[in-house]
């Protein structure tokens, strides 16, 4: 049944395992890797035959720009405007993607970071009507904010038991307070919570859905890198486009915007004293909701991060579709690639604080594994096909059943 602005389906589709995803972003969001994986997981429950909703607002981590529901559509996803609960005439869609039913009350990108203060009104009664009519028995959910926490108290309440997702290390020297149980997606993080707060938190791998990730056909062309900002390894990319566009212009590097735009790449390279756009192998995409089309260009996709990463969502996307993965010794992406991806190390002085260019000597280890691959084809061939073994335990109908266990496990506690 599709969701419109006469039926909200809550009593025809009761069954006892009952899942709500709380967010206060988008679950589409394709800036966050977080969020992804937030809805993914849902849909991993969904299709193991739990009923799940999810209620979100339109706020996006990125400067994603043009209308919620175009932005739905071109995920092929249908978004019907529902009638607002409050005087306020909020605009809010209604969608179902993979079995699970979308409320996205949606908010100014310019003040979605007050997103409680404009929206807030609506959220919680969409979220009041969720407890009374849906009455979800596992809530997953993320975030520190005061208003979070007061959501998660309500719910509680009402008899349900939450699911923190950690997809990061922000949360170190402060626990969410009303939760019951913590979740992580990989043993690196889940290590550095355990030891923190002397507490269990349950590893489940980072969710694929082949659905709009998977290419059906691939024509890998680029060196990929995702996210344009000093975090991710903005400065090495930086020397590399230099590095590429002046000895190996036949490469091309193709960089994807997400929270930050190609403008900073640009930046990086007049800081460099190099002019990056002079280079007519170094191109720019906006962030995309068809990753599936991204990833079937990807040849190899770079992940030099210097901050220690949490797992490395985009990485996992461009494997499962035969990518090979270049990713630094940070966090957990040693961990998410195993032995199918190549772990470069990086200087121990670099770091966010000490952000900045770097030499050619840093960069060469990365020019060189991504040359090499370039000149010898089968080498190649066996690293992309190892990628893609390595990323189909990832994939939904191999995590599905450890999913299904542990939330169930949770629900009866």
């Amino acid at each position: 049944m599709r969701p419109d602005v006469r039926v909200w389906p809550y009593a025809l589709e009761m069954t006892p395992q009952r899942l709500l995803l709380l967010l206060g972003q988008n679950a589409f969001d394709p800036t966050s890797g977080a969020a992804q994986s937030m809805r993914q997981a849902a849909e991993v429950l969904a299709g193991a035959g739990w009923n799940v909703r999810a209620l979100c607002t339109s706020g996006c981590e990125g400067d994603v720009e043009g209308d919620p529901a175009a932005m739905l559509r071109e995920r092929g996803v249908v978004a019907v405007e529902q009638a607002s609960l409050t005087p306020s005439g909020a605009r809010v869609l209604a969608a179902s993607r993979a079995g699970v039913l979308h409320e996205i009350v949606c908010v100014d990108p310019a003040r979605k970071r007050y997103w409680e203060r404009d929206a807030g009104p609506e959220y919680h009664a969409r979220l009041d009507r969720i407890v009374r009519e849906f009455a979800p028995q596992v809530v997953l959910a993320f975030g520190g904010d005061p208003g979070d926490e007061r959501r998660r108290t309500v719910l509680r309440a009402a008899g349900a038991r939450v699911v923190f997702a950690l997809h990061n290390l922000a949360y170190l020297k402060s626990r969410p307070a009303q939760v019951d149980a913590f979740l992580a997606p990989t043993e690196f993080v889940a290590g550095r919570y355990r030891e923190a707060w002397h507490a269990d938190v349950q590893v489940l791998p980072t969710p694929i859905v082949p659905q709009g990730i998977v290419a059906d056909r691939r024509d890998a062309v680029f060196t990929t890198f995702v996210n344009p900002e000093p975090a991710k390894g903005l400065w090495i990319v930086a020397r590399l486009a230099q590095m590429l566009g002046e000895q190996r212009p036949d490469i091309p590097l193709l960089v994807v915007e997400g929270r930050m735009s190609a403008s900073n790449l640009i930046a990086a390279g007049h800081a460099m004293d190099a002019d990056l756009s002079r280079f007519p192998n170094l191109m720019f995409s906006p962030a995309v909701a068809d990753v599936a089309a991204l990833w079937a260009t990807c040849r190899m996709v770079l992940a030099p991060s210097i901050v220690e990463e949490a797992a490395g969502r985009a990485v996992l996307e461009a494997m499962a579709n035969g990518a090979v993965p270049l990713v630094s010794d940070r966090g957990a992406l040693p961990e998410t690639v195993g032995d199918a991806g190549v772990v470069l190390p990086l200087p121990g002085s670099l770091s966010l604080a000490s952000a900045g260019p770097v030499s050619q000597e840093v960069a060469r280890p990365w020019f060189d594994a991504i040359t090499s691959f370039v000149d010898d084809e089968e080498r190649y061939a066996r690293a992309s096909e190892r990628a893609r073994r390595h990323a189909t335990r990832y994939l939904q109908d191999q995590v599905a059943p450890a999913y299904g266990a542990w939330f169930e496990s949770v629900m009866v506690r």
